[in-house]
């Protein structure tokens, strides 16, 4: 491989932008670091320990809504992250201040980059265009057993995306909503630039937990989350793509073959590639308009709550079609095949 160096002379927005991305990319490893730190250091290790036992046992916070803080998700180094990209947000109708919500997000790409800045930051100015749609984005829970990492996802508003989690946000009020990437580590797998393979046929669960809940649906379709990341497509039937469902199975996450940049270099890392991303907010799918009735969830039999929740399911998946058909020519220019639902 050719490596591509970048230049000495680079300007110094440019060198902020990629602060900003090393800080996303570091979180993990710097957060770890700290705690041990903590916890060998002999006037810190006791409060270390005290700490890591409140997280296992006692904290709530990841099921019950987090910890937001507006000083956190406003922080200038998401703004950098943002311009690095860079990452924007469009909305094609208002939502309802006094609705809930189910903010699907799609594709998962290699990490999500996109969900994470528009939907865990205000980077992108996300309150200003949705006013006063309190919403969080959630994530796997084993992220909130790394310690100190798990207290930066809190103040950002990414809590857990259990169902426990879920119905405990749509039961706080008016406003209040959660969004889930949908496709999960599935479908990172199938993150190859210039295509969008959804994982979506088969997800019924979201669909149906906003029904229960008197939620609506919101489609949200990410142009350019498929392209940060270089991916080595991996084939049923490798040893690559067993070990890779093997970890998903056990750990409910994967790790796709991807190939980013360097601080120093355009060819080799793990930092993502300068490429947009363009999160579109669709329409959203309102689950009484789609039976034509109001709909009681308590007098709902499983089968009748099942039947409708496929309806309101495939008309979710042709507001995404939708919104590929209307922003394709302009977001995904060199996209090598239409958008496709996957298993």
């Amino acid at each position: 491989m050719q490596i591509k160096f970048a230049p000495l002379s680079v300007p110094i927005a440019r060198r902020r932008q990629t602060i900003g991305a090393m800080t996303w990319v570091i979180l993990v490893p710097l957060s770890l670091t700290i705690y041990a730190l903590l916890l060998w250091w002999s006037y810190t290790r006791a409060l270390a320990l005290a700490y890591m036992t409140w997280v296992l046992f006692w904290d709530t916070a990841p099921e019950t809504g987090g910890r937001r803080s507006s000083f956190v998700r406003r922080l200038v180094v998401w703004r950098w992250m943002r311009d690095f990209f860079p990452v924007s947000l469009r909305k094609l109708a208002d939502l309802d201040p006094d609705r809930n919500y189910v903010f699907g997000y799609h594709p998962h790409g290699i990490i999500s980059l996109g969900a994470w800045v528009n939907f865990g930051t205000e980077a992108t100015g996300f309150s200003s265009l949705f006013p006063g749609i309190n919403l969080r984005l959630l994530t796997l829970s084993q992220n909130f057993s790394l310690p100190i990492f798990r207290e930066i996802l809190l103040w950002l508003s990414i809590t857990s995306v259990s169902k426990k989690s879920v119905e405990a946000i749509l039961n706080k009020g008016p406003g209040h909503s959660a969004c889930i990437v949908v496709g999960g580590a599935q479908e990172s797998l199938y993150a190859h630039p210039g295509e969008l393979n959804l994982v979506l046929k088969k997800r019924l669960g979201f669909v149906k937990i906003a029904i229960q809940n008197g939620a609506s649906l919101v489609p949200i379709l990410s142009f350019g989350e498929n392209e940060v990341y270089d991916v080595h497509p991996t084939k049923k039937g490798t040893t690559i793509y067993a070990g890779q469902q093997l970890i998903k199975n056990t750990f409910g996450w994967t790790i796709p073959v991807f190939l980013g940049r360097g601080v120093f270099n355009y060819s080799l890392g793990v930092l993502p590639h300068r490429r947009p991303i363009t999160s579109v907010v669709g329409v959203p799918v309102h689950p009484e308009e789609v039976v034509g009735h109001p709909i009681n969830p308590k007098t709902l039999t499983n089968e009748e709550l099942m039947e409708i929740t496929r309806r309101v399911h495939d008309v979710y998946m042709q507001r995404l079609v939708e919104i590929w058909d209307q922003f394709k020519d302009e977001l995904a220019p060199n996209r090598v095949k239409e958008l496709t639902f996957v298993e």
